[in-house]
């Protein structure tokens, strides 16, 4: 084989290898990547989002098989390039699942994986040996555009050569022969131009020639108006509504032909429960909880008398319903508006944005501005995020785009100090909202993370709300979880998290389980969900969304 893999993996997540293979030339692996992967990466929430690790002297990539509760791990030498490698992991998942499926609650047989991959290899392998031969192509390319032109053109006479490399004839005078030199040279680079000289003034000209950063206030002001401020008439998200749709229409082929009993036994209803999990599980939502969903609704169903000859389905739906909106549906109020009306007259109300790096903390908490704004309150943000190169900057044109006042201290401050001075002076101000934003963090970080439990501490927000994107699926899970470890740890006041917003809620489809994982996981209810990137694209968590999703 040429591909430059030495093993293939699938392995459950409680660690058991279920299939793998070696195709590297080396008799075994240097070390041991798959148990660092799996100890040092995967348990520990090391590997983020990349889904890519550098272990020991090897490259390794993963992907999760949610439905048979597995990860997929391909691992190269790190010096190598492997630009298939998604590819190879992505089709090895889905064949994985589908044997698997196919073999429903039979012990999963590893030879039967063999062949489906001897197929995916030779295929990946020949775009792969395309995808060098392409490079290698491009790279010879671009050595023949630097050599001379008349290697391009052999049919050119001596005298020609001579006289593009800027060299004249045997008869040509000297000073000609210089000047076809110089020519030559000027035309294939431009003199570098020192402005480091102790003496040498640089002009205004030079200076803006030398800002490739530079644009004018009023020029970032309107593009962040393009990009982020609703075209006159466009309706806001959250004056949206959707109304369920009450027969889910995969039920009734699943149980189309099961007329109504007088009471429904567990026999009846192992077959629904088996389907109804492999479907939440296809939707995203991780395969515990899935489990336990449908434990749930068979316990409700086993035993309910149904009137003869009506329908399964529709006991089925009206219990699958109840069970996903118990889920959903908050333990606390999520109405924001309605909490900040209700707050003191004499103290502004509080809410700490917090998450990972690069979820969208900063554009969302600007959503949020936009939408208390609209509704007539008085909004100030505060330039927590003390650390990012950008930050303070960003911020500082997201509340000029909103006309809302900002509080900021610049770089390298305490955020806990910054937080506690903006709402001093929100109180001073008379504001009625103060929204922190904070620097983004990994959730294993424990110095971070104890930075942030100092602000909580200090300042005693009325809400601490987790930014995560839904994209990110059930990883999510794992990062609220130890955000609120870490919160409850490190704060002296044990604050934990409140609620939770999910950006790029409109990229998932109808692949919502990760909103029933990390609300049935964590507790804690979803806010708000961004849907789009202008400051009107965000809206509350709507339950009948997620069931039509689910259930149809």
């Amino acid at each position: 084989m040429v591909l430059p893999v030495e093993a293939v993996v699938v392995f459950e997540k409680g660690g058991r290898v279920l299939w793998s293979r070696r195709l590297g030339h080396r008799k075994e692996l240097k070390g041991d990547p798959i148990n660092s992967l799996i100890g040092s990466v995967l348990v520990e929430g090391k590997g983020g989002q990349e889904l890519r690790a550098t272990i020991e002297s090897y490259a390794v990539e993963w992907r999760y098989a949610n439905e048979m509760d597995a990860v997929v791990v391909v691992a190269y030498d790190k010096s190598m390039e492997l630009s298939v490698g998604g590819e190879l992991l992505e089709r090895l998942r889905s064949a994985a699942t589908r044997l698997r499926r196919a073999q429903q609650q039979a012990e999963f047989e590893p030879r039967s994986l063999d062949k489906a991959f001897d197929a995916i290899a030779q295929d990946v392998e020949t775009k792969h040996l395309a995808e060098t031969r392409r490079r290698a192509a491009a790279r010879e390319e671009v050595e023949e555009d630097d050599s001379p032109a008349e290697e391009a053109e052999p049919s050119l006479s001596v005298e020609e050569r001579l006289r593009r490399r800027g060299v004249a004839s045997k008869g040509a005078p000297r000073q000609q022969r210089k000047a076809g030199a110089a020519e030559s040279v000027a035309a294939r680079k431009k003199p570098t131009v020192w402005r480091d000289a102790p003496r040498k003034r640089v002009s205004e000209a030079d200076a803006a020639e030398l800002d490739y950063g530079r644009s004018s206030a009023a020029d970032q002001e309107a593009a962040y108006q393009k990009a982020y401020m609703p075209e006159a008439g466009e309706a806001a998200a959250w004056e949206e509504e959707e109304e369920v749709e009450t027969k889910p229409g995969w039920l009734g082929s699943l149980v189309e032909r099961a007329s109504g009993t007088a009471t429904m036994s567990a026999e009846d209803v192992a077959p629904i429960m088996s389907s109804l999990r492999e479907r939440l599980v296809a939707k995203n939502v991780a395969a515990e909880i899935a489990t336990e969903i449908c434990d749930s609704v068979a316990a409700s169903l086993v035993g309910t008398r149904i009137e003869r000859f009506g329908r399964v389905r529709t006991a089925v739906a009206e219990a699958l319903s109840a069970a996903v909106e118990r889920v959903l549906s908050p333990k606390r109020s999520t109405d924001v508006l309605r909490e900040v009306l209700a707050r003191p007259s004499r103290k502004p109300y509080v809410i700490v944005f917090v998450g990972i790096n690069g979820v969208g903390k900063s554009t969302t908490l600007s959503k949020v501005a936009y939408y208390l704004k609209t509704h007539g309150l008085a909004v100030g943000l505060a330039a927590c995020d003390t650390f990012r190169s950008g930050a303070v900057e960003q911020l500082r044109s997201h509340a000029k785009c909103l006309g809302v006042d900002l509080f900021e201290r610049g770089y390298l401050k305490d955020p806990a100090l910054v937080a506690k001075a903006a709402i001093d002076d929100a109180v001073k101000a008379k504001r009625d909202v103060v929204l922190v934003d904070t620097a983004g963090r990994m959730q294993n970080n424990d110095k971070l993370m104890r930075e942030l439990a100092k602000l909580v501490s200090l300042n005693n927000p009325d809400l601490v709300l987790f930014v995560g994107e839904a994209l990110v699926g059930n990883d999510g899970v794992n990062q609220i979880t130890m955000f609120n470890k870490a919160l409850m740890n490190f704060a002296d006041n044990r604050r934990a998290i409140d609620g939770i917003i999910l950006t790029k809620f409109d990229c998932i489809d109808d692949k919502v389980g990760a909103a029933l994982s990390v609300t049935y996981k964590t507790g804690q209810p979803i806010v708000f969900v961004g849907v789009g990137q202008k400051y009107i694209h965000l809206k509350k968590l709507s339950v009948n969304h997620v069931l039509n999703a689910l259930f149809h």
